[in-house]
C-alpha cells in the first residue's frame, strides 16, 4: 500500500488521473481516495498535514509520498520545473538550531528521476523548506533560500516526512514549481485551509482589484503548467510504484 498526501484538491486530482476503481471516503475529517494498492489523502494547507499523516497510518502503508506544487527559491528554477526533494527542513529550525532534516529514500529518488526523465520533463534533485506561513514575496523567498540553499518552499512535506521517519517508512517528496523565486504571489484568499478552491473568492478579488488581473492571470497559468507537468510525472511514476508494492514486492 502506498500512502500519497497532497494539500489541495487540484493536486489530489493530479494523483488520481492514472488510478482506477476509486472510492472516496473520509478519515478523521480528511478526504481520502482509496484505490487498489494506494490511498490518496487531501491534507489541507500547512500543519494539518501532520494530523492527516498520523491518521492515515491506519492503512499501514509501505511507502509515504508528499506530492504537490511549490514556490521556487532557487533562481535557477522556472514555473513547471519538477524538483525531487532529497531533504526537507522546517523553517523553525533556523531559529532553534535543531538539526531535524527529513531525508527522502534514495531508491524512491532514483525511481522518480527516471520516471521524469522518461517523460522528458524538466527536473532536478534538490531540497525543500517547509514553512508555516505562505512565502509570497521575492525578498521573503530570498531570505528562505539564504539559510541552506533550499530549492523550493511549501507548507506540508516536513510534517509528512517526519511522521514517516518516526515509523521507519520510506518517504519521498516531489514538487512542481508554480511560482519562481522572483515572482510575487497575490494573496487572493481563494484557497481555503482544507485545500479546496473558492472560485467566487477569486472573482470577487479581481472585481475589487482590477489592476492586478494580469498578474493573477499569469499566476494562474504558471500554476496550471505546474499541475500539468505534475500530472504527467505521476502517470509515469505513481502507477508502476503502486503495482510494484501491490504485487507483494518489497
Amino acid at each position: 500500500m502506498i500512502a500519497v498526501f497532497a494539500a489541495m484538491e487540484i493536486e489530489v486530482q493530479a494523483c488520481l488521473t492514472s488510478m482506477n476503481n476509486i472510492r472516496r471516503t473520509e478519515l478523521q475529517g480528511f478526504p481520502v481516495y482509496e484505490t487498489e494498492g494506494a490511498v490518496i489523502c487531501q491534507t489541507g494547507i500547512g500543519t494539518r498535514a501532520r494530523d492527516a499523516a498520523e491518521a492515515s497510518l491506519a492503512y499501514a502503508p509501505a511507502v509515504v509520498l508528499s506530492i504537490g506544487v511549490a514556490g521556487g527559491l532557487s533562481p535557477k528554477l522556472s514555473a513547471g520545473d519538477l524538483v525531487v526533494c532529497e531533504r526537507i527542513d522546517h523553517e523553525s529550525h533556523r531559529r532553534s538550531g535543531v538539526d531535524a532534516t527529513v531525508m527522502s529514500h534514495p531508491g524512491l529518488v532514483e525511481g522518480a528521476v527516471a520516471a521524469a526523465r522518461g517523460m522528458r520533463l524538466s527536473l532536478s534533485t534538490g531540497s525543500s523548506l517547509t514553512v508555516d506561513e505562505l512565502a509570497a514575496g521575492a525578498d521573503e523567498k530570498s531570505a528562505h533560500h539564504a539559510w541552506k540553499g533550499h530549492d523550493v518552499v511549501e507548507m506540508e512535506s516536513f510534517w509528512i516526512g517526519e511522521t514517516a521517519a518516526k515509523r521507519g517508512l520510506p518517504f519521498l517528496a516531489v514538487r512542481a514549481i508554480s511560482d519562481n523565486a522572483a515572482e510575487p504571489l497575490f494573496m487572493i484568499g481563494a484557497m481555503k485551509p482544507d485545500g479546496n478552491f473558492d472560485q467566487q473568492a477569486l472573482l470577487d478579488y479581481v472585481h475589487e482589484h482590477p489592476e492586478v488581473a494580469p498578474h493573477v492571470a499569469r499566476q494562474y497559468e504558471a500554476g496550471r503548467l505546474a499541475l500539468s507537468n505534475l500530472t504527467v510525472f505521476l502517470a509515469a511514476f505513481l502507477a508502476p510504484l503502486v503495482q510494484h508494492f501491490h504485487s507483494g514486492v518489497r
